[in-house]
């Protein structure tokens, strides 16, 4: 119905001209005194013609509708190609149609093109960000040596060494904002890798202690500096994932129990269940609000606690979860405000494939 009223519209001023021709030519028919009998077969026939023609008319309309319906459902790549036109409207209609796909394949190559040109000059950026970095590292920790040599030549005293613990707290401030930085450069190139085309994964079998242990040695003076105590007893447990990744999205948890954590213990436990084995990781720091939850793993959100601390980037979170689910692990937080935050970092020990 919806279609046969589509066709009348756009046929309705030549449907009222016929009408009015045959509405014409009957009376006309009455005026000379043609027989009455003789103008009802006139007008027979020529509501014959009509319901032909327009038969005929409705019937290319309806399957060339049917025509654009199938394009239009199908796949995108065979909307380029559209039937051909039947009169020199549609056939203007179909250029203007390929000119606007022509400007708008243009348009997303450029596109491409320019993001293509920005994510090989962040990456070059980043990497060679990272040559100062080191060199800042390595030039930091020569001038402490030399400072801690110095002290035990000169031990401290009011008259000559009063500035030696200042000098080495001001190093040790200097390497953790450093550090900080560091990792800063690390997670843009992370981002860039997760966002990017294919995929940087090598899945193997690898150690869940060897990755959990050198995401500890690598915050160690970090937890030292704020006084945090840490809690891991080891696990033989291993798992079928890559090991450069869940090493980067430890780190990212672990960093944030350290940044929102003042005091206490954090602890780093490894539990199995049927099917499933978790990297367990809870802290006593401030908490995350109930509300903020279900939305920590979205990309730039900081929440509560990232409006108080206007470091947050609301990155760290949303890359593991990408990570995670591109490899076919899980993640999953808990917390309480107050009390702290446990997260659970999921591997299955029967679905192992890595997600497109």
């Amino acid at each position: 119905m919806k279609l046969l009223q589509s066709f009348i519209k756009r046929n309705l001023f030549w449907i009222i001209v016929v009408l009015a021709l045959c509405g014409s030519h009957l009376f006309y028919l009455y005026l000379v005194n043609i027989p009455i009998h003789d103008i009802r077969y006139s007008a027979l026939l020529d509501l014959c013609l009509i319901g032909v023609f327009g038969t005929m008319n409705y019937s290319r309309y309806r399957r060339k509708t049917a025509q654009m319906e199938e394009l239009l459902n199908g796949p995108m790549s065979s909307q380029i190609e559209l039937p051909e036109p039947e009169d020199e409207i549609e056939h203007i209609y179909s250029q203007l149609f390929e000119n606007a796909n022509i400007s708008r394949q243009m348009a997303v190559n450029t596109a491409g093109r320019q993001q293509s040109e920005m994510k090989e000059y962040y990456s070059r950026w980043v990497h060679q960000v990272k040559t100062p970095i080191a060199a800042l590292q390595l030039l930091l920790q020569v001038h402490r040596n030399e400072l801690e040599e110095l002290a035990e030549k000169l031990p401290f005293s009011e008259d000559s060494g009063e500035n030696y613990p200042c000098n080495l707290q001001n190093v040790s401030d200097m390497e953790e904002e450093l550090f900080r930085i560091e990792q800063y450069v690390n997670m843009a190139l992370q981002y860039q890798r997760v966002n990017g085309a294919g995929n940087d994964f090598v899945l193997e079998e690898i150690s869940l202690d060897a990755a959990i242990r050198e995401v500890i040695r690598k915050y160690a003076r970090t937890m030292i500096r704020k006084k945090l105590r840490i809690q891991y007893e080891g696990t033989q447990q291993t798992v079928l994932s890559d090991e450069k990744w869940i090493t980067f999205v430890v780190g990212q948890v672990l960093s944030n129990a350290i940044k929102y954590s003042a005091s206490g213990t954090i602890h780093i436990e490894v539990t199995q269940e049927v099917n499933w084995c978790y990297i367990k990781i809870t802290d006593q720091g401030i908490g995350i609000r109930q509300e903020d939850i279900p939305r920590v793993f979205e990309q730039g959100f900081t929440g509560y606690n990232g409006h108080a601390d206007k470091k947050s980037t609301g990155i760290g979170l949303y890359l593991c979860k990408q990570v995670l689910n591109k490899l076919g692990h899980t993640i999953r937080i808990e917390s309480e405000v107050g009390k702290g935050t446990t997260v659970w970092i999921g591997f299955s020990t029967i679905k192992r494939e890595v997600m497109d």
